[in-house]
C-alpha cells in the first residue's frame, strides 16, 4: 500500500540520515564532542520541543481538562492536548471531523503521506460521515473505533491501549475552538520508547497540517455561505 510504503520510505530516511549525522560528526569533531552534540540535541526536544509540541495551540487549561473518552485509559497514561481556533461556528467545523479517515474524507494533512497518495474531500459528502462502530482508518484495516459521537460537539475514538477525542467548543464570539487529544497507554518497553523518538515528531508535523486545513475549509465553507 503506498501509505505504508511511504510512512516505512520516511522512517528509514530518517534513521539513515541520523546515523549519517551522527558519523560525520564523530569524524568532523571527535567521538565525545560528538557525544556531547547528540546529548544536547536530545536534551533539546525532551526538555523544551518535545513539551511544546505536545500542546500546540493548546492553552494550560485545555491541556490539563477532562475531555470524552479520558475514561478509556487509566488516568495517567500520557496524552497530546493540540488546538487551534477557528472564525466559524462549531457546527460548521464539527462536519469536516465526521468524514476523517482513509476511505472517507481522507486525513486532511500531507495526503502524499497517508492518504494512499489520494487528495482529502474539500467538500461536506454526508455518504462518507463517521457513525459508532466505524473505523477511522490511518490505513486499511488499522485505526481507532469509533465509540461515541455527540452531534456538533465530539467524536470519540479508541483501540486496545489508545484513545483520541476531537472537540469543537464555542467561544463565545462567533468562532471556535477545535481540540484534539490523543492518549496512549501502550507498553512500557524499549522498543515502544524507540517507536516514540521517531514517530513523534512526524505525528506533530501531520495534525498540525491537519488542524489548519480543516481550519480553512470551515472558514472557506462560512465565507461561502455568508
Amino acid at each position: 500500500m503506498h501509505t505504508r510504503r511511504t510512512i516505512g520510505l520516511i522512517v528509514l530516511t530518517c534513521v539513515v540520515g541520523g546515523i549519517v549525522a551522527a558519523v560525520g560528526l564523530t569524524v568532523w569533531l571527535g567521538p565525545w564532542p560528538a557525544l556531547g552534540v547528540v546529548a544536547v540535541v536530545v536534551l533539546a526536544y525532551v526538555l523544551a520541543i518535545g513539551p511544546w509540541q505536545r500542546r500546540w495551540g493548546a492553552t494550560h487549561e485545555e491541556s490539563h481538562r477532562a475531555m470524552p473518552g479520558d475514561d478509556l485509559l487509566r488516568p495517567d497514561a500520557p496524552s497530546t492536548t493540540r488546538a487551534i481556533t477557528i472564525h466559524a461556528a462549531p457546527d460548521e467545523v464539527f462536519p469536516w471531523l465526521r468524514q476523517i479517515g482513509y476511505g472517507r474524507g481522507g486525513w486532511y494533512s500531507y495526503d502524499w503521506i497517508d492518504n494512499d497518495g489520494e487528495p482529502s474531500v474539500e467538500r461536506l459528502v454526508p455518504d462518507l460521515w463517521l457513525e459508532v462502530g466505524d473505523r477511522i482508518e490511518m490505513m486499511p484495516g488499522f485505526g481507532p473505533i469509533v465509540r461515541a459521537i455527540e452531534p456538533g460537539a465530539s467524536i470519540v475514538s479508541a483501540g486496545e491501549s489508545d484513545s483520541w477525542c476531537l472537540l469543537v467548543e464555542p467561544t463565545g464570539d462567533g468562532r471556535t475552538r477545535l481540540i484534539s487529544r490523543w492518549r496512549q497507554d501502550w507498553p512500557r518497553s524499549l522498543a515502544t520508547r524507540v517507536w516514540i523518538a521517531v514517530a513523534d515528531p512526524g505525528a506533530f508535523i501531520m495534525e498540525r497540517k491537519m488542524l489548519l486545513r480543516i481550519r480553512d475549509l470551515a472558514e472557506r465553507g462560512r465565507a461561502a455561505t455568508v
